[in-house]
Order: structure tokens, then C-alpha cells, then sequence
């Protein structure tokens, strides 16, 4: 048994991998994934033999991106984890938080950028216009992109819980 939660990790793991995150978060996500109860610090340092104090850094980002939930327990001192396990549910917050925190604020201070930039009349500001309107015009698009996504979504979800 201990053989298929391994590769279950690992499949966890390489798709972590995939998306950008570093060794140390990929291999904690993945054994978070697979544990059905709540991990310690502790427990987490041995089973990934990194330092406590590595683990304990990287599960702050990760719990500051709402992807590991933080517990205490009744009178203990310690902190456990767990993670969200629905996958589509994780990947949603994830594009809500790329258009707050990236998309949204590009559309609501770029407009008056351009404008100032229109207004500068050399060519290296002509360049930096056209690479602001550009990346301003792919901003439009992601938006689109992103509200799409969340709308299918959410549609997809609810269809799935009736089930």
C-alpha cells in the first residue's frame, strides 16, 4: 500500500513541478495531499529531509497563498496542516487571485500611465508606450480569459455536486 500512496506523491509532486513551484512545495503539497490527517512541522521535516526551519518557510508561503490550512489544537503549541483537496476548487482561487492581484490593478492604473506616456514626445517614450499599450491590451484579454474560466468554472462545479 505504502507503494501506491509513493506514486500517488510523486504524480502530485511532478505536477506541482510543472506549475513553477520549487522542490520543497511541490514534495509538501504532495505528502499534505496524500496524508488524510493533519501534519506537524515535524513530521514534515523527516518525511522530506529538509531542515525544520526550511519546511517551516516555505509552509508560511504556501499557507499565505491559502494553498495548506494552518491548525492548532486544543492546548498544544504546535501547528499542523492540511490541504484543501479539491483540485478545482484550489485552481479557481488561484485564477481569482491572479486577476486581483494581477489583472485589476494593471486595468485601473495603466489608463492614466498611457495617458502620460502620450503626452511625452521622444522616441524611447514612444517605444515605452507601445510596450504599455501592448501589454495593457493583453491585461483586456487575460481579464476575458480569467472571467471565462471562473464562470465555467463554477457552472462545472455546481454540476458536479448535484451528483
Amino acid at each position: 500500500m505504502e507503494t501506491v500512496r509513493a506514486n500517488f506523491e510523486n504524480l502530485v509532486y511532478k505536477g506541482m513541478k510543472s506549475q513553477g513551484l520549487d522542490d520543497l512545495s511541490s514534495k509538501l503539497i504532495a505528502i499534505l495531499y496524500s496524508d488524510p490527517g493533519l501534519v506537524t512541522l515535524k513530521e514534515l521535516s523527516e518525511k522530506t529531509n529538509y531542515s525544520f526551519s526550511a519546511v517551516s518557510a516555505a509552509m508560511k508561503i504556501l499557507a499565505d497563498w491559502h494553498i495548506v490550512e494552518r491548525k492548532k489544537k486544543g492546548g498544544s503549541k504546535k501547528l499542523y496542516f492540511s490541504i484543501q483537496r479539491d483540485m478545482i476548487a484550489m485552481t479557481l482561487e488561484q485564477v481569482k487571485s491572479k486577476k486581483q492581484l494581477m489583472v485589476a490593478p494593471a486595468l485601473r492604473e495603466l489608463p492614466e500611465t498611457i495617458e502620460k506616456y502620450g503626452q511625452s514626445k521622444t522616441e524611447e517614450s514612444e517605444e515605452t508606450l507601445r510596450i504599455i499599450k501592448q501589454y495593457y491590451q493583453q491585461m483586456v484579454a487575460l481579464e476575458l480569459i480569467l472571467d471565462n474560466a471562473v464562470e465555467f468554472t463554477e457552472k462545472l462545479q455546481k454540476e458536479m455536486n448535484k451528483e
